[in-house]
């Protein structure tokens, strides 16, 4: 038998290959863990009190099984790193990733008995209603239920959003349509991208908007081509209204790089250096699509424009950050 290898994720961002006690799991992608997920994390967090478990954790995949299963690779919805980070925040103890790649032709039976009990002394499962893993997508939550017993398996039912079933590809649907606020409904926060701004060709500043130029880590998914309407959160925790294009600067662009797109953002009344930094933008509304003007003095209207559109959305919204 192949001997593939994980790591385990503590709260407190300590990297280990062992656990010390009894856990129960989470089972699943992850990608974006949006409420369904948060759901299978909360039922783990209270299974660990009723199993008598040590501690209460998730396993899931660096790589994405439908990439590797399917003809046509999806692109994610977050980083590895984000995702384990988010899941952690919300009161798990560790989570365990995998190479789907390395696991994948190993028997869902095998995959519980060699991994989950003997090497993380799993003692109770939860899963989605859908959840399948093993050679072939052989194990589903009947497998876990026989191999756990029915009062330490939880199978979490279908959560929808009206008649829509949350799932990863339907926030990447939603995304990619440019509509975050049905985004953020199922992800239980906004859609947002967190990177180092890059130096960029300070074309911004040269028609009085600076912006902070970022690029979408490679393999995952990015918005519609657009302006919107965002929130900015700069590494001293500040939090700061400004516009994001998704684009390729089509107006003042030379031509170079007309083909890579990326985020640039300005930023509402803000001067300070970032170049390096980390900067979080939260997409929360869709305001237009991205266009050429015929010249840079209708492109700055437009973008006091949509300054001014932003700033009326969030003053409406005032209260919009006690909804996440």
């Amino acid at each position: 038998m192949i001997n593939p290898t994980f790591y385990i994720v503590s709260s407190d961002g300590k990297i280990c290959d062992s656990l010390d006690g009894s856990c129960v799991l989470a089972l699943g992608t992850f990608d974006g863990v949006h409420i369904a997920h948060r759901e299978l994390i909360r039922r783990a967090v209270a299974l660990k009190k009723s199993a008598g478990a040590a501690f209460a954790g998730a396993w899931c995949f660096a790589d994405s099984p439908s990439n590797l299963l399917g003809d046509t690779p999806s692109p994610s919805i977050c980083t590895v790193d984000e995702k384990v980070n988010v899941m952690l925040s919300l009161g798990l103890d560790f989570v365990a990733v995998g190479s789907f790649s390395e696991f994948r032709d190993i028997g869902a039976k095998d995959f519980v008995d060699s991994f989950l009990k003997d090497k993380l002394g799993c003692v109770g499962t939860v899963c989605g209603f859908n959840h399948r893993f093993g050679h072939n997508g052989e194990g589903n939550s009947k497998i876990l239920t026989e191999l756990f017993g029915e009062e330490q398996t939880v199978t979490v039912p279908e959560i929808k959003l009206g008649d829509e079933t949350v799932s990863s590809s339907a926030v990447k649907a939603h995304i990619l349509n440019g509509d975050m606020e049905k985004a953020a409904l199922m992800l239980g926060r906004p859609f947002s991208l967190s990177a180092k701004v890059a130096q960029g060709k300070h074309l911004g500043h040269t028609v009085g908007f600076p912006t902070a130029n970022q690029d979408f880590p490679v393999g995952t998914v990015i918005p519609k081509r657009g302006i919107y309407a965002t929130i900015c959160t700069t590494s001293d925790g500040k939090r700061h209204i400004g516009i994001s294009n998704i684009g390729i600067r089509p107006t003042i662009t030379d031509g170079s790089d007309d083909h890579v797109i990326n985020c640039e953002t300005h930023i509402h009344k803000f001067s300070k250096n970032i170049y390096g930094e980390i900067l979080c933008v939260e997409f929360h509304k869709y305001l237009r699509e991205e266009r050429k003007f015929s010249s840079v003095k209708e492109l700055c209207k437009q973008i006091t424009k949509d300054l001014a559109d932003s700033v009326a959305f969030f003053k409406e919204k005032e209260n919009l950050e006690k909804l996440w």
